[in-house]
C-alpha cells in the first residue's frame, strides 16, 4: 500500500513538474509574441464583426493618439473620407473562407490634421466551423510613397504638357501662317520640306485659310533648300486643296534650282500661280484684291 502511494505521488509531482515546465513555455512564448507585436512599427488590431477592438499594439495606439482603455472594447472608427469608406466596407465585406486575406489602401485623418495613406493586409480569422469570428488587420503608413507616385504622375502629366506645347511651337515655326490683310495669307518656308513638314503645311493653310476667310495665300519658298519629287508634289496639291475651298494659292520667290528641279522631276505645276518674289506676291494680292472689292461695288442709277 505505501509502495502504491509513493509511485502515485511521484507521478502527481512529475504532472505538476511537468505542468509547471508547459506554464512556464507558454508565458515565455506569450511574452516573446507581445515583445514581437509590439515592437513592429506596423500597426495591429483585431476586432470583431461589429468593430469592437480586442487588440491593438502600441504602434496602433500612437498612430491614432488613442489608450489602449480607449480603443479595447469599443468600436473605433478612424476619420476616413466618404470616398474611401465605401471601398474598406466592401474589403470586409468579401473577407472569409473563400478569400481569407485581402489588401487594402485608403486615407485618413489622424491627429494633427493631415491627411495620410494607410496600407492595410485584413485577415478573416475563422472558428473551427469555418465561420468569421474576427478581423485582423496590419497596417503601414504609405504616405510618401503615395505622394511620391502623386508627384511622379503630376510631372509626367507636366511632361507632356510641355511636350506639346513644344509641338505645337514648332509646328507654328515649321508652317508660321501670317496675316497680310483682312483676307490675305502668307507663309514664308524655310529650309528643308520633307513629307512630315510638308503634311503640317497643308493641314496649317487649310485651318487658316477657314478661320480667318482668307481669299489668296501666299507660300514663299525662298528660302527652301532642298526639294524632291514627293515634296514637290504634296506643295501643289497644298496650292490645289486651297482652290478646293474657295482661295487661291500662290507660290512666290521659287529659286532657279527649285524650278529646275520641278521641270526635271515633271511636276504637273498647271494652274499654279507664281510671282518672282514674297514683296512682289504681296502686290499681287493687294491689285487683286482691289480688283474684287471695285467689282463687287454697285453701280449707280442712271436717271
Amino acid at each position: 500500500m505505501s509502495q502504491g502511494t509513493d509511485s502515485l505521488e511521484a507521478q502527481v509531482a512529475e504532472l505538476q513538474r511537468r505542468n509547471a515546465e508547459l506554464q512556464r513555455e507558454l508565458w515565455l512564448k506569450t511574452q516573446m509574441y507581445a515583445t514581437l507585436v509590439e515592437d513592429q512599427r506596423e500597426l495591429i488590431c483585431r476586432f470583431s464583426m461589429d468593430g469592437t477592438l480586442s487588440f491593438v499594439n502600441d504602434a496602433y495606439c500612437r498612430y491614432f493618439g488613442k489608450t489602449r482603455e480607449e480603443l479595447i472594447g469599443h468600436r473605433f472608427a478612424p476619420l476616413v473620407p466618404e470616398e474611401d469608406q465605401a471601398l474598406i466596407a466592401d474589403v470586409l465585406a468579401r473577407l472569409g473562407p473563400n478569400e481569407p486575406v485581402l489588401e487594402v489602401e485608403h486615407r485618413v485623418l489622424p491627429p494633427g490634421g493631415e491627411v495620410r495613406w494607410l496600407n492595410w493586409i485584413d485577415r478573416a480569422i475563422l472558428d473551427e466551423a469555418g465561420n468569421v469570428a474576427e478581423f485582423q488587420a496590419v497596417g503601414i503608413d504609405v504616405t510618401d510613397r503615395r505622394r511620391a507616385e502623386e508627384h511622379a504622375t503630376w510631372n509626367e502629366q507636366l511632361r507632356a504638357e510641355l511636350i506639346l506645347a513644344q509641338e505645337q511651337a514648332l509646328r507654328e515655326l515649321s508652317a508660321p501662317l501670317i496675316p497680310i490683310a483682312d483676307d490675305v495669307l502668307a507663309m514664308p518656308l524655310v529650309g528643308r520640306i520633307d513629307e512630315k513638314r510638308a503634311q503640317v503645311v497643308l493641314e496649317t493653310l487649310l485651318e487658316g485659310v477657314v478661320r480667318l476667310a482668307a481669299e489668296t495665300v501666299l507660300l514663299d519658298v525662298t528660302g527652301i533648300t532642298t526639294i524632291d519629287t514627293q515634296v514637290a508634289e504634296a506643295l501643289v496639291r497644298t496650292a490645289h486643296a486651297v482652290k478646293l475651298i474657295g482661295a487661291k494659292a500662290v507660290f512666290t520667290g521659287i529659286q532657279p534650282h527649285v524650278a529646275q528641279t520641278l521641270i526635271t522631276m515633271g511636276v504637273e505645276v498647271h494652274g499654279v500661280i507664281t510671282v518672282r518674289s514674297l514683296k512682289d506676291g504681296i502686290a499681287w494680292a493687294m491689285q487683286e484684291r482691289g480688283k474684287g472689292r471695285k467689282a463687287a461695288r454697285p453701280r449707280p442709277r442712271q436717271a
